[in-house]
């Protein structure tokens, strides 16, 4: 299997920087052909200038993350959650990268059609609030699997989410059980 791990932390000494490496790593030792995308690394500018009214000046960026997506069978998404939502460098990824024509289009009927049918996606990631309130209806799981990931084609098969970050409850043990367990999610190769 391709999976393509996106790390959508502006901070490389993140919870989910340490959970993209971690699967990325156990992903491999599994047997699967992985690629990074590490948004904490990237050289990459988030901001859709001109809405889809005409590409930005440097497109070279968007097109390789492209490039990346269409080899992949899996994608995985792994962000903290601030404000109910990904972080702005994820969410101009989003915006830049899940472009008409390359992961939907409008028909004249004017419905969509999802252009990444066959791929899936899991999504792995931190709150500070319990994980239930992460992925109640309205929320950002509800968000991600129905507006973003359905409506280009891509079926969700997981969420993984440890609530309480940087609480009385939160110990590395329990950082530690959360990066075994989302370990332990990888498909075995066949």
């Amino acid at each position: 299997m391709n999976i393509l791990v996106i790390q959508g932390s502006p901070d490389a000494s993140s919870f989910s920087h340490a959970n993209a490496q971690a699967y990325a790593q156990a992903a491999r030792r599994k047997g699967h052909t992985v690629e990074i995308i590490d948004l904490s690394q990237e050289n990459f500018d988030p901001v859709l200038r001109f809405g889809y009214a005409k590409h930005m000046e440097n497109e070279s960026a968007p097109n390789r993350y492209q490039s990346m997506v269409a080899r992949a069978d899996h994608l995985v998404f792994v962000f903290p959650i601030w404000w109910a939502a990904e972080p702005a460098i994820l969410k101009g990824w989003l915006d830049r990268v899940l472009m008409p024509q390359f992961a939907y289009r409008y028909e004249s009927s004017g419905k969509s059609t999802g252009l990444l049918k066959g791929k899936t996606a899991q999504i792995i990631s931190s709150s500070h609030a319990p994980a239930i309130a992460s992925q109640m209806y309205g929320s950002t799981v509800t968000r991600w699997k129905r507006s973003i990931l359905k409506f280009c084609g891509i079926r969700l098969t997981g969420v993984n989410i440890l609530g309480r970050i940087d609480s009385k409850v939160d110990t590395s043990q329990r950082r530690e059980t959360f990066i075994q367990d989302i370990c332990n999610t990888i498909p075995t190769a066949k």
